[in-house]
Formats: structure tokens, C-alpha cells, sequence
């Protein structure tokens, strides 16, 4: 390792190579932060810039892209409840409700240093021991993977709130609208009522941008907004410690991080996992060990800390399979494998002897990326909170022409338009009564993973569910499955004893 520093470090510190990581980090945070457009989709349409650099360049500007793209997400879901990513759908659930307290600038703060750090610590982990966590996530099997998948689903019930029965309902119809269209295994179509469009099934990013994008804009509408009233989206507090994150505030949440780092290396080492599954454990995981577990769903802080630094920390878990192994940890690195081939680097255990003056020399860029991240995001910052002063008559607007565009051209289909407006108006119904959306869209992420490894188990086990609790990893996410559920309920029935005794107090205080 230590012979290869210094010609890595020669080969690395050139101005093309700086220039590179830091138009990547800038595309992909604009990309992120826009609903509709996606960081694979930008990947994918760089992938042929790419062939014509150098190696490093070429590796470096994909993965600033990718780095970027994972922030950018948090921005649209801070300030307009519509995550720029998937990934960013759980930020939703505690930025969104502190920009409307005025925090948006804390909540984008606490973005960038949970991104940051997550992403930092995920690469020394690369850098260090990618090859032992390689190993351990090559024995996940189609049943260790149901059983990760069953764990990610049961924090369900702690990300809706005080409506864990509607959170349950809605993810359970976000399971059934991701069966739609081909079986998996024998390729027969399912539930598309003979609309042809469907027998692809649903597209995602329409799903996306319509549950949370269009269902906000028609809540906007009720509110009556007119063109000429300043009315803004959210408020800007005037007081300085609303728009930082203060050093107490970092400290009470360090353990936090940590976690959530540990989540998003650990899910990001799983092939064909993804941000979105870290980011929910790991919010559920924070909401579960919170000492004020009261304050989630009205802006927690906290929440925002193990939402970012979770999904974040995936993009250094997600290269270890693929340097190590040759096996992409998600679509962005399995597009990325495709710079690695042009440039005849073979990933894979001889990809260190072979090549590790240039693999070193993209380690040293995933660092250099970690500190320009942290500085173009702090400059924006201004920008992003001035969001906020514009008029919700001129905003939504322009939000939603981005809207049906963005689901338009993914695909050059106005079915994809058709299916965006649908996922609105569910959208704007579920939350007319009080149903939470983000359960919903994480059943339809997990789904396909949920049918297709359970098929895969049934099928290796001759249709028997054994293994699932004899298999030592999965009985592990089993046990864990079953703590969490556990701990979740005791940490409910404390919250209602103190909401009782708080009750009987305010009653006894009052005069007779």
C-alpha cells in the first residue's frame, strides 16, 4: 500500500484531475437537487466523456458525480418536501418540517456535515479494508438478503410517526404497485390491465416526483395561493442559531453518525442494495436509540444527521465489491464498471498489484472529493436558503413545469406524465388523511428486491422458508428484525407515560 502513496499522489495532484472531481461534485449536487433528473442517468451520459481522459480523470469526475448527486437530493427535500433522489426521500421526513420552522439552514448544514463525514469515513474504510468486508458480503445469498430486506421494511413502523398502522398500509401498497408488470421468473405479465406501457412496470422516477413533488404543489393549491401575495414557501428565522449547526449540537450527535456510517458501509457492500435501504435503517436505527424520540416527524435534527450520513456513506461501501470483486454495489457503479474496462483495468483482487498506482491515485481523489464537497456545498448554502424567500405562486410553478419535464424525457413517453399526475393525486389524498407517503415509496424500493430474493430462497430450498432462521447471517436479521419491532414498541409505551404525566400535571396545575 505504502509503495504505491507516492506515485499515486504524482499521478493524482494535476490540474485536470482537481478540475475533474470538482465539476463532478458541482453537476452532481445540481443533478441531485433537481426532482426529476438522476445521478445514474447523468453518469451514464458522461460514461463517453470519460474514454477520451486519462483513467484517474475519467474515474474521478464519475465518482464526484456520484458524491455530489447523493447530497444534492437532501436540498429539494429540505426546502420543498421533494427529494432530488430516492435516497433522500427519508431527509424529507425531519428537513422539510424544520425548514417550515424557519431551520433550514441548520437542516442544510447538518446535510452537509453528515454527507461529508459519512462519505469520509466510508472511504478509509475502502482504503483500508475493502478487501475483508469484500468477503463477508459475498456469503449474502438470496436469503441473507430477504432477511436485510424484512429488517429495512420493519422500520416502517417507526419512520410514520404516530401513524404506524397507516405507515404499515401504505407500504404494503407500495409493495403491490412495484408487482406490476412482468413476473420476475417466468416473465408473464401482472396487474396492467392490458395497458401496454405497464408491462414494464411502473417508472420509477414518474412514481417518485409525483408522490412527493405534484402531491405538494396540489396541497399549495388548497392553500389558496394567489400570484399577487408574497406567501413563502418557509420562513427564514432572523436568529443565527437556526441557520448553524452549533458545536453541542455536533457532539450530541456524533454517536449518531458514527452509526449511520456504519449502516451505509455495511448496506453498500451488499450488491443490489442501494442509499435508500441505509438511509431508512439508519433513521429508524436513530429514532429507536433517541433520547427524544418525540421530536420525529416535527423536525429532529437528529433524523436529518442519520438520513444524510446513511445514504451518503453507501457511496464508499457500494465501490467495495466492485474494486475488490468486479461486482457492482448499485447502478452507478455498475455503469462506472464500464470506465474501468475501457481503461483495461480488470476489477477484481489483481486490480491492487497490477494497477495500484492508479487505484491509489483514486482513493487519494476520494478524499481530495470529501473536502471540495464540503466547500462548494457551504458556498451554495446562501443560495439554496434564498430559495425560500421566493413566492409560493412563483415557485411551484416553475417546480412542477421541471416536474413533467423531468418525468418526460427519462423516457420520451407521456405515459410516464400520466403516471407522475396519478402518484400526485394519491399522494395529496394520503396525506389529506394523515397516511405518510414515504413508507409507501419505500415499499416499491424494496419490493422487487423483497419478491425476487424470497423466489430465489423458496427455490433453492425446494419452497421451504428454513433457512431464512437457520442461515447464520439471516437469523441474525431476523433476531434483529424482532429486537427492533420490540424496542420500538417499548420506546412508544414510554412516550405515552410521559405524555400522560405531563397531561396529569398541566391538570393538576390548573386552577379549580
Amino acid at each position: 500500500m505504502f509503495e504505491h502513496l507516492l506515485p499515486a499522489a504524482q499521478l493524482f495532484f494535476t490540474f485536470q484531475n482537481l478540475f475533474v472531481v470538482a465539476a463532478g461534485l458541482f453537476i452532481g449536487i445540481t443533478i441531485g437537487a433537481i426532482p426529476g433528473l438522476n445521478v445514474p442517468m447523468t453518469v451514464a451520459l458522461l460514461l463517453p466523456i470519460t474514454f477520451y481522459m486519462s483513467p484517474v480523470a475519467g474515474i474521478s469526475l464519475l465518482l464526484g458525480v456520484y458524491k455530489g448527486g447523493t447530497y444534492g437530493g437532501s436540498i429539494s427535500a429540505i426546502l420543498i418536501n421533494t427529494p432530488g433522489a430516492p435516497a433522500a426521500a427519508a431527509t424529507c421526513l425531519e428537513g422539510y418540517p424544520m425548514a417550515k420552522q424557519g431551520k433550514a439552514g441548520k437542516a442544510l448544514r447538518a446535510a452537509i456535515y453528515g454527507s461529508v463525514i459519512g462519505e469520509f469515513i466510508s472511504d478509509v474504510v475502502l482504503i483500508s479494508i475493502a478487501a475483508q468486508i469484500a468477503m463477508v458480503a459475498l456469503k449474502f445469498g438470496p436469503t441473507e438478503k430477504f432477511s436485510l430486506v424484512v429488517f429495512a421494511l420493519c422500520t416502517i413502523g417507526v419512520v410514520s410517526s404516530e401513524h404506524k398502522l397507516k405507515g404499515i398500509t401504505a407500504a404494503l401498497f407500495g409493495i403491490f404497485f412495484r408487482t406490476i408488470g412482468s413476473d420476475p421468473i417466468s416473465g408473464s405479465s401482472r396487474f396492467t390491465l392490458g395497458i401496454f406501457d405497464l408491462i414494464g412496470g411502473i417508472p420509477f422516477l414518474p412514481h417518485l416526483i409525483g408522490l412527493f413533488a405534484v402531491s405538494e404543489f396540489f396541497v399549495q393549491i388548497e392553500k389558496k395561493i394567489s400570484a399577487g401575495k408574497q406567501d413563502v414557501i418557509a420562513p427564514v428565522s432572523k436568529n443565527p442559531e437556526d441557520n448553524r449547526v452549533t458545536w453541542k449540537e455536533f457532539k450530541a450527535n456524533i454517536v449518531t453518525i458514527i452509526r449511520s456510517t456504519l449502516i451505509g458501509i455495511g448496506v453498500g457492500a451488499l450488491p443490489g442494495s442501494g442509499s435508500a435501504i441505509s438511509a431508512f435503517v439508519s433513521y429508524g436505527a436513530a429514532k429507536n436509540t433517541s433520547k427524544n424520540p418525540e421530536e420525529y416527524g416535527k423536525g429532529s435534527l437528529e433524523g436529518v444527521f442519520a438520513a444524510e450520513t446513511g445514504n451518503n456513506a453507501v457511496t464508499g461501501g457500494a465501490l467495495i465489491p466492485l474494486l475488490t470483486l468486479g461486482i457492482p454495489g448499485d447502478a452507478i457503479t455498475a455503469i462506472m464498471l464500464g470506465v474501468f474496462l475501457v481503461h483495461g483495468l480488470i476489477p477484481g483482487p489483481d486490480l491492487f498489484v497490477k494497477s495500484g498506482d492508479i487505484i491509489y491515485a483514486v482513493f487519494i481523489g476520494l478524499i481530495v472529493a470529501n473536502i471540495l464537497h464540503f466547500f462548494i456545498a457551504s458556498l451554495g448554502l446562501r443560495l439554496f436558503i434564498k430559495l425560500l424567500s421566493v413566492s409560493r405562486a412563483v415557485l411551484f410553478p416553475i417546480v412542477i413545469i421541471i416536474c413533467v419535464a423531468g418525468s418526460y424525457t427519462v423516457n420520451s413517453n407521456i405515459f410516464d406524465v400520466y403516471v407522475m399526475i396519478f402518484f400526485g393525486v394519491l399522494g395529496y389524498i394520503m396525506k389529506k388523511f394523515n397516511f405518510p407517503v414515504a413508507p409507501l415509496m419505500m415499499g416499491y424500493i424494496l419490493g422487487g428486491l423483497l419478491e425476487t430474493s424470497l423466489i430465489q430462497t423458496l427455490i433453492l430450498s425446494d419452497g421451504s422458508v428454513l433457512p431464512v432462521f437457520t442461515r447464520p447471517i439471516s437469523l441474525v436479521f431476523v433476531v434483529l428484525t424482532v429486537f427492533f419491532i420490540l424496542w420500538s414498541l417499548f420506546i412508544q409505551k414510554k412516550a405515552l407515560a410521559r405524555r400522560r404525566r405531563r397531561e396529569e400535571q398541566r391538570r393538576r396545575n390548573l386552577p379549580s
